[in-house]
C-alpha cells in the first residue's frame, strides 16, 4: 500500500447491539480481524488478499470488544440479547477505508459476527468529538503540527507488549511497560517508512535522554489469548514529561508521533485488539 502525505488516517467507533445471546472467549481479538478481513474480502478479495501478506498487517488496528465485561468464573464473554456495545477500528490507508464505507452502505442493516454471536452495527462514528475514540488525520495535518508541549498523560487502554531488539542477534525481548524510546521507535520507523522522512535512530537517542515517565496511574498487567497461547500486557495511564525543550524540531515531532500513535495503536498484535492509546487531558 502507497502512502502520500495526504493519505488518511481514521478512528471509527462502530456501536454494535447483539442479535442473540451466546458466549464468546475472554478475548476476541482474533475473531475481531477475521470479521474485519471478511468485511474487505465481500468487497475487495484483491485487497484482502495484500492484508494478508506480513507487510500489510499494519493497514489497520483493533480495540477489543468493549462493554461486554468478561465473566469472573471463566474467563468468557456472555452476551445478552439487546446488549449494547462497540469496537474500534483504524484504518491507516485510504483504500481500505473506501472499501469497509463501501462495505457498510451496501447493507441495509449491516452486522458483523464474532464467533457464534452475531451483532447489528447501528452506528459508526468517525468525526472528531464524536466519541473519544473517534477521529480522523491526514499526514499532511500531523507534518503541519508544530506544538511543543513539555508534558502528555497517555491512556493504555488495553494490553500494550513491545517486542526491543534484534531478533537476529536472539536478544529481542517483550517489554510490558511503554518506556519513552521503545514506544517511540515503532512510531518512528513507520512515520519514515510513511512519509520518506529519515528521523532515525539519533531522534530515538534524543527521546532516552530527553523524555521520562514522570508519573503512572495504577499501571497493571492483563494477560490475552492468541491462538490458543497466553501473552501478557501492561495498561493504566502515565504521564511523559520533557527535561530539555531546547530542540524544538524534536519536541514537535515526539509530538506528532504520539498524536499518530491514537491511530496506530503502540507494540504488537495491534491487529489483535492490543496497544490501544489515547493522548487524555489532566484530571
Amino acid at each position: 500500500m502507497t502512502y502520500t502525505r495526504s493519505s488518511s488516517l481514521h478512528a471509527l467507533v462502530i456501536n454494535l447491539v447483539a442479535l442473540q445471546t451466546g458466549t464468546l472467549p475472554g478475548t476476541v481479538g482474533e475473531l475481531a480481524h477475521a470479521a474485519f478481513y471478511g468485511a474487505v474480502q465481500a468487497v475487495d478479495p484483491v485487497l484482502a488478499t495484500q492484508m494478508h501478506d506480513a507487510q500489510e498487517r499494519s493497514a489497520f488496528s483493533l480495540s477489543p470488544l468493549v462493554g461486554y465485561g468478561q465473566n469472573t468464573k471463566d474467563g468468557r464473554i456472555h452476551v445478552r440479547q439487546g446488549q449494547p456495545g462497540w469496537l474500534r477500528l483504524g484504518l491507516l490507508d485510504d483504500r481500505l477505508f473506501g472499501v469497509f464505507m463501501q462495505h457498510l452502505l451496501t447493507s441495509s442493516h449491516p452486522t458483523i459476527r464474532l464467533g457464534d454471536v452475531h451483532f447489528a452495527i447501528t452506528e459508526v462514528l468517525g468525526a472528531p468529538g464524536s466519541h473519544p475514540w473517534a477521529g480522523y488525520t491526514t499526514l499532511d495535518e500531523l507534518t503541519a503540527l508544530d506544538a511543543t508541549p513539555i508534558q502528555w498523560t497517555l491512556e493504555f487502554a488495553s494490553p500494550t507488549a513491545i517486542r526491543w531488539g534484534e531478533a537476529e542477534n536472539k536478544n529481542r525481548r517483550v517489554e510490558l511497560f511503554p518506556q519513552p524510546r521503545m514506544m517511540i521507535a515503532g512510531l518512528r520507523t513507520r512515520w519514515d517508512r510513511w512519509t520518506g522522512d529519515t528521523w532515525g535512530r539519533d531522534f530515538e537517542e534524543w527521546v532516552e535522554r530527553n523524555v521520562i515517565v514522570s508519573r503512572i496511574w495504577q499501571w497493571q498487567t492483563q494477560s490475552f489469548g492468541f491462538q490458543k497461547q497466553t501473552y501478557v500486557g501492561g495498561l493504566g495511564r502515565l504521564d511523559y514529561r520533557l527535561l530539555d525543550a531546547s530542540h524544538a524540531a524534536n519536541t514537535a515531532h515526539l509530538n506528532r508521533l504520539l498524536q499518530m500513535a491514537f491511530y496506530t495503536g503502540i507494540g504488537y498484535k495491534t491487529t489483535h485488539g492490543l496497544g490501544q492509546v489515547r493522548i487524555v487531558n489532566k484530571e
